[in-house]
């Protein structure tokens, strides 16, 4: 694992058409970048497109035979047909199982989620639950988020003992957070199962990365990149037992005032963090592309919408030589 990208806003919200066309055009435009991890978020128990991915979202219980399973199914197995390309599926958009901490229905979600991907290959991993907050936006209690995961963690190693599965904090990924509540590993094989793995957010500072957050020119440092990442270095290396981390989401939400990237600001940052810093700490990242405020790749014409993905490779071309030109104010 190395670098790569989101499907965002394709099977977790309605802003993509989700199907598999979409979704492979995408797959195969960062593929040709040296792409090699795609994380899929997916809501299943809450209402998206006309309906739920589960049959009844007080139990949990996958929908089998839903057309937009068979798609997330059918983009699952395109992008694990790609040699060395990782796939990350997760549970989104969950409002309710969050805000009321459903432990049975995560439960009952992994185990059906775990039986139908089951022969997939190992490249393929599972993210709990992301971003547990409550529908007020506050944090999930440690416990709660300790508790549904040992249980939908137990469910999915009756299935298999070698899928990867992923943990993370209790509100908005933040790094501090999974410190925060993995004080122990005692629900997710005690620091002795080697097919476990963290994952946090990276959107530092908000005040810069955020959608509508005024201007572009925000003097971020070099700090507020690597801390984050050795806040969860520190944690990895001391509660984690050396667990290996990734970055599942990062980015800036320029496109929230600005129709065209042309913020040398904003390019540096991508590129400081994706192709620099994280590279030197071991850290694969998975940027945010929802095509829309976030947006990288532009789905109406299936091609990059600007050189956001080259950044990320480590050399970009800016407009001008200057970081704060007239693009970021």
């Amino acid at each position: 694992m190395a670098k790569g990208f989101n499907l965002g806003q394709m099977f977790e919200s309605t802003q993509h058409p989700p199907t598999l066309a979409a979704a492979s055009s995408k797959i195969d435009a960062y593929y040709a970048k040296g792409f090699r991890i795609v994380r899929i978020p997916v809501t299943w128990t809450e209402v998206t497109n006309g309906d739920t991915l589960v049959g009844d979202p007080a139990v949990g219980d996958v929908n089998r035979t839903h057309p937009r399973l068979l798609v997330i199914e059918q983009v699952v197995d395109y992008a694990l047909s790609k040699p060395g390309m990782y796939v990350v599926l997760n549970a989104h958009h969950e409002k309710a199982l969050k805000t009321q901490s459903l432990g049975a229905v995560l439960e009952r979600l992994w185990s059906d989620i775990a039986e139908i991907f089951a022969e997939r290959d190992y490249r393929l991993i599972f993210e709990i639950l992301n971003e547990p907050h409550r529908a007020d936006d506050s944090v999930m209690p440690a416990a709660d988020l300790r508790s549904m995961t040992a249980k939908a963690y137990a469910k999915i190693r009756a299935v298999d003992a070698a899928r990867i599965v992923v943990i993370g904090g209790n509100q908005w990924f933040a790094a501090a957070e999974v410190p925060a509540v993995w004080t122990d590993l005692n629900g997710v094989g005690g620091g002795n199962d080697p097919y476990v793995m963290a994952t946090f957010h990276h959107y530092n500072p908000w005040t810069f990365c955020g959608d509508n957050q005024g201007t572009y020119d925000d003097a971020w440092s070099d700090a507020n990149i690597t801390g984050p990442m050795d806040t969860m270095l520190s944690w990895a290396n001391s509660v984690g037992k050396g667990m290996p981390f990734f970055i599942g989401e990062w980015g800036v939400g320029w496109g929230s005032r600005y129709d065209a990237l042309t913020c040398n600001n904003v390019r540096a940052w991508y590129q400081t963090l994706a192709s620099d810093f994280a590279p030197k700490r071991g850290i694969p990242t998975v940027v945010w592309d929802d095509g829309g405020w976030f947006k990288i790749y532009d789905h109406a014409s299936n091609a990059f919408a600007n050189n956001l993905v080259d950044c990320i490779s480590g050399t970009c071309d800016w407009d001008g030589t200057e970081r704060f030109n007239a693009g970021c104010q």
